[in-house]
């Protein structure tokens, strides 16, 4: 069956050190999150589009088993894994476009990273009063408003643990007022049995202020573990899971399956089903997602239907 191509790590798998890694990033984001009370907004939603077409059509977990140029939004100590080079391309309904630009290489030891993430939206709703998830803006949208993300970030082993960290710069826009501000990712991650168990503490930072609204960041902790390449019969099985913590208090779940068939060395077919929870909004649970791997070329394509509109497209392609 095919195997990841990704370099040989150390075989440890002891959980205890990624554990005691994640409840350390879980005491950080606690202490800096702002409570419901203090922030009835979150935002910019740029920083909370999710993980990339693979990961939508796992249900919104990351699959670490294989390379994921995606994985520089979500978890520094992944990204540095990641390699190549990524385009993303996410349609809400008919008047939300979001799109993004990820690579990743090695350097110094480790590897280095940057992407950009953009949206762009046409809706009726002021951007300070959505709160800064997916789903409401499905429901909402917002008038004229746009927003972009710059991430640049670094991660290497360390006892025997990947680690990373990464810097954003964020802005949002509507019409003539913009505010922005800077955030930071934590991450941390490590073999474990057949796949990777990784931690990630993300978006930490001030609040900003845009006239009279403050504008929280969406901080988020999040645990997951996914492996990709274990046979069953003629394909090739994976799966992820995640559980994450915003900070509103809202708990995400989410999770699937995806089954690989090569029928040619180098040319790989793969269908995904997953599902998660949805704490606001009309998007669906359940996702469904594909991908085609052509030696180095990787198109990943991933749907969330949505009541009352076309659902949530997104399309990831990269090179590896």
């Amino acid at each position: 069956m095919q195997r990841s191509s990704r370099r040989a790590e150390p075989a440890g798998i002891r959980a205890a050190p990624i554990l005691l890694g994640a409840a350390a990033l879980a005491a950080l984001v606690l202490s800096s999150a702002p409570t419901s009370a203090q922030a009835p907004e979150r935002g910019p939603v740029v920083l909370s589009l999710g993980f990339g077409a693979r990961a939508q059509g796992l249900g919104g977990a990351l699959q670490p088993g294989e390379q994921d140029p995606d994985a520089v939004f979500a978890n520094p100590a992944l990204a540095a894994l990641a390699g190549g080079f990524g385009l993303g391309w996410q349609r809400f309904d008919s008047e939300g476009t979001a799109v993004s630009v990820s690579s990743a290489r090695s350097w110094f030891g480790g590897g280095i990273f940057g992407g950009v993430q953009a949206l762009d939206w046409n809706g009726s709703t002021r951007p300070e009063a959505y709160p800064g998830g997916v789903d409401p803006l499905v429901a909402e949208g917002g008038e004229g408003a746009s927003e972009l993300a710059l991430t640049v970030g670094y991660g290497r082993t360390l006892f025997g643990l990947r680690a990373g960290v990464a810097a954003k710069y964020w802005v949002q826009r509507y019409g003539a007022s913009n505010v922005a501000g800077l955030a930071f990712d934590l991450g941390l991650a490590r073999r474990l049995g057949p796949g990777w168990l990784h931690a990630r503490a993300r978006n930490l930072g001030a609040p900003a202020t845009w006239g009279e609204v403050e504008v929280d960041l969406p901080v988020e902790l999040g645990l997951g573990w996914g492996a990709y390449g274990r046979p069953l019969g003629p394909l090739d099985l994976g799966g992820a899971i995640d559980v994450s913590r915003r900070a509103d208090g809202e708990w995400l779940v989410g999770g699937g399956l995806e089954f690989g068939y090569w029928p040619i060395r180098g040319r790989t077919f793969v269908a995904r089903l997953g599902a998660r929870t949805v704490p606001e909004g009309d998007a669906s649970p359940f996702s469904l997602g594909g991908s085609f791997w052509g030696d180095d070329l990787v198109i990943d394509y991933a749907f969330q239907p949505a009541e009352g509109s076309d659902g949530i497209h997104r399309v990831t392609l990269g090179w590896r």
